[in-house]
């Protein structure tokens, strides 16, 4: 659930972040000597420090991020730095709103091909094997919690969407859950690619879930064919050897679970669209893409 700051945006974010750096105690002894903007997220600013010891990724925060428990980002992604899909968180300051993390260098965004379904799969394993406790998604709730942040932009078409979108999430919660610890944000931005390995990044959602939530966000976000999307249930299912979830099980809650998270973003980008135009065109996509994903369902 990602959008992109502005040039300008960014290169003022620079300035905020070599303010900020001197203030932490973290760079007290090796002040940052360059600053380069990443790929920037609709409020979180995140950026490329380099000091006389090393290579650092500094995350801002907004002041207002409501919902975000840092604290459990925190520990999701140092679980999953353990298992070695994550780059190492090293410092949390929650009164500056700012991480600062390992800095993957020679990292680039995830690109999708049938080839990497192998170590996709592997990499999504891991992460919804690590024991990390967190409290339980439940969609409908969830559901329930966005659109209440979204409904000053609501139309009558969006409420008759909504009630659809609701049928569908209840239906989807009676089904035998997965529980695993899920990212919850996977797309290529929140993927990197180095040496034939795969780094999961921006932990904010990662919380508790059925595990078709992260398969659904996968087959959406890079937009998988039906059979891409069998081929990664399938080496899925090889790597989670403890679990008693079957590929069968996976394929009847992945269809639902690609409605419950096209909803979870509509709402999201609906909610952010009066305060940021460039969500404007997101909320519509996902929009239609739930509108798709309802249409597939059977009455």
């Amino acid at each position: 659930m990602a959008g992109n700051l502005s040039a300008a945006a960014a290169i003022s974010g620079a300035g905020q972040i070599a303010a900020l750096c001197r203030h932490l105690e973290f760079f007290a002894g090796h002040p940052p000597l360059s600053i380069a903007p990443l790929s920037n997220g609709a409020f979180n600013l995140n950026y490329r420090v380099e000091t006389c010891r090393g290579l650092y990724a500094v995350r801002r925060y907004p002041v207002s991020s409501s919902g975000v428990c840092r604290q459990q980002e925190l520990r999701c992604q140092h679980a999953a730095a353990v298992a070695g899909i994550a780059p190492a968180p090293l410092c949390l300051n929650n009164h500056l709103q700012v991480l600062i993390s390992e800095f993957i260098e020679g990292g680039g965004a995830f690109t999708f091909t049938e080839q990497k379904i192998p170590l996709l799969a592997c990499t999504l394993a891991k992460l919804h094997q690590l024991p990390t406790q967190t409290p339980l998604l439940q969609p409908v709730a969830y559901l329930y919690q966005l659109a209440q942040h979204a409904e000053n932009s609501f139309i009558a078409a969006d409420d008759m969407l909504f009630k659809r979108l609701i049928a569908i999430a209840e239906k989807y919660q009676l089904l035998a859950t997965d529980w695993v610890l899920c990212h919850l944000d996977l797309h290529a931005g929140n993927i990197l690619w180095k040496d034939d390995a795969l780094w999961l990044l921006d932990f904010e959602y990662a919380q508790l879930a059925d595990s078709c939530l992260d398969l659904a966000a996968i087959s959406l976000n890079f937009q998988l064919s039906d059979e891409a999307e069998q081929l990664l249930l399938a080496a899925y299912r090889q790597h989670r050897a403890a679990s008693t979830v079957t590929v069968k099980q996976l394929k009847a809650n992945l269809s639902l679970a690609k409605v419950v998270f096209s909803g979870f973003c509509w709402l999201w980008y609906m909610s952010l669209q009066e305060s940021l135009a460039a969500c404007r065109g997101q909320a519509l996509h996902w929009q239609q893409q739930l509108m798709q994903q309802l249409a597939l369902q059977t009455p």
